[in-house]
């Protein structure tokens, strides 16, 4: 019985053994499977805001832009001078960061357009509406600003720069409906709506 016994006790201290060599070996596996499937999570996420962040960036840039058209239009109906040096610096430094901001949703698949304007427009085509609307309003200040113009010439001269600049809206808003849904895919359950 004592070999018994000590059969048992030594079958125990091997599975022992074993158990702990197995442990020893296959924890660790385990543990950086689990890390690594919380990394590459992790990654995904990060991912994700920053395609996020670049969606925000052509909405917010496009927004300035435009808004800035629209200012620079309703000063020129009110017969209220325009800075064009003021203007033109606010205008170029929007027109770097509408470039910049297109390019980098490019990345992810978005193509926003940068190149020459067509007749019909696409959502695709709001820097070329918003860099012609820009070519319209800037000629106009100096004109208007250079000459005598009457009254009625001014609203005719304002009313078709206020077309140019809602021909760019009407593409931004199509554009800022894309970029809405792909906010939402890209974010999906994650986001709630208020």
């Amino acid at each position: 019985m004592a070999d018994a016994s000590a059969v048992y006790g030594a079958v125990g201290a091997i599975g022992g053994a074993l158990i702990g060599a197995a442990a020893a070996v296959f924890g660790p596996l385990l543990v950086q499977r689990g890390s690594s499937r919380q990394e590459k999570e992790s990654e995904t996420r990060s991912r994700a805001g920053e395609e996020v962040e670049r969606i925000i960036q052509i909405r917010t840039t496009g927004r300035a832009w435009q808004d800035t058209l629209e200012r620079a239009v309703q000063d020129l109906a009110a017969g209220r001078p325009v800075d064009i040096d003021r203007f033109d610096e606010t205008i170029t430094a929007l027109e770097r960061e509408a470039a910049a901001a297109a390019y980098a949703v490019a990345v992810d698949g978005v193509w926003v357009g940068l190149g020459p304007a067509s007749r019909g427009y696409s959502p695709g085509m709001v820097l070329e509406l918003l860099a012609a609307g820009t070519e319209q309003v800037r000629a106009e200040v100096l004109r208007l600003q250079n000459a005598e113009v009457s009254a009625d010439a001014r609203r005719e001269a304002c009313a078709e720069l206020a077309n140019a600049v809602a021909s760019a809206k009407a593409a931004r808003a199509q554009l800022n409906s894309r970029l809405v849904e792909r906010i939402e895919s890209i974010l999906g359950d994650s986001m709630r709506r208020l």
